[in-house]
């Protein structure tokens, strides 16, 4: 199947507005051959057999409108330009018929079926290709990771035009967050498609994995953390742990408690030289884009003396972080994108590394 790259361009266009089981085939109660099925004839089931808990037909609010789905789907398209709803649905035992090509920018997902999907190009800021759309012959439309502005686009924009091709669920609101938190998308996801046993095993499996990284590191207790990206000359720093960002809730799961510093930047997170004191935590992890040269790196930013002189680079608690890993993931792509899939790997990764630092200076 075809797959569409994304520039790196847009990688981080995206992360700045700012993201499993495998399929296994199972069938549904037995219901009168549906019109998918005829039009699809040669198509494996793409969803887990129903829990028998959800009734049929549903009615789907949005802030936009309402929708009517009269049973339960067969064919999903997950439009959300981030492609979180297709790792929720991933997660799920669920395969989508169409995703954003940005699912694989993670580069976490191949793993759990997302090279096998096809895609349709999405590029920040530009019209989201109905057509593609509409050419996938779904019969559900799932945009529930999708929030005002996300990507530069609006939901709102194409509500309409996607309605009518299929019925479509969205999250009940979707303008007064910038990322909808996953497990609320879920739960809505596992409702709808007869699946909520299965969302709820998802969540716990989450909180039960995270609880296991704080029991074996109790030294991240207590202990504040900034997270920053070096995006080269043009705009060097950004701070992407501010209050109440996916970012900043993710290191709390590990056990750290949010820094008071990173209040300052909720309503722009650019890092001037004046405010370079600002990022200073217990533990400072430094990143930086594709785009940026470990040369920009070091002049700018590691050998700056301001930045030398802060108090978790001084005691040894800074943890640089490569653009890519060595299996070519993206770190910070996951933790502020990413869902229940992304953030497990995220965990596995990056707790090693801060708790080397810890332990080399204790």
């Amino acid at each position: 199947m075809s797959r569409s790259q994304a520039k790196p361009s847009r990688i981080l266009s995206t992360i700045c507005v700012v993201l499993t089981i495998s399929l296994f085939a199972a069938s549904c109660s037995a219901k009168p051959e549906s019109d998918n099925a005829t039009r699809h004839p040669e198509q494996a089931s793409l969803l887990p057999a129903a829990e028998q808990t959800t009734s049929y037909p549903l009615t789907l609010e949005s802030p936009f409108g309402e929708t009517v789905l009269p049973e339960r789907p067969e064919r999903i398209a997950a439009v959300a330009p981030t492609a979180i709803d297709t790792e929720l649905l991933l997660a799920l035992g669920v395969t989508p018929i169409l995703t954003s090509s940005l699912v694989s920018e993670g580069g976490y997902l191949d793993d759990h079926g997302a090279a096998e999907i096809e895609t349709y190009e999405f590029v920040s800021g530009e019209d989201i290709p109905i057509e593609t759309i509409a050419a996938s012959d779904p019969d559900f439309i799932v945009a529930v990771g999708w929030t005002d502005g996300l990507s530069g686009v609006n939901l709102g924009d194409y509500y309409d035009r996607l309605t009518s091709i299929a019925p479509v669920l969205t999250s009940p609101d979707t303008s007064s967050q910038q990322l909808i938190p996953w497990q609320d998308s879920i739960r809505l996801l596992g409702s709808t498609l007869d699946l909520e046993d299965a969302a709820t095993q998802v969540i716990a499996h989450h909180q039960e994995h995270f609880a296991e990284i704080r029991k074996k590191h109790p030294e991240f207790a207590g202990l504040t953390t900034s997270w920053v990206l070096h995006f080269g000359a043009a705009n060097s720093l950004r701070y992407m742990s501010p209050s109440g960002s996916g970012t900043e809730l993710f290191l709390s799961e590990l056990g750290f408690i949010p820094n008071p510093k990173a209040d300052q930047f909720v309503g722009d997170p650019w890092v001037s030289n004046e405010l370079l004191t600002q990022i200073d935590a217990d533990v400072l992890l430094l990143g930086q884009t594709v785009n940026a040269s470990d040369e920009e790196m070091h002049e700018l930013v590691t050998e700056n003396t301001l930045f030398m002189n802060l108090g978790a680079v001084m005691s040894g608690h800074l943890v640089q972080l490569t653009p890519k890993t060595e299996d070519n993931r993206d770190l910070l792509w996951t933790v502020t994108v990413g869902g229940p899939i992304g953030q497990e790997w995220a965990a596995d990764y990056l707790v090693p590394r801060i708790a080397d630092v810890l332990t080399k200076t204790s």
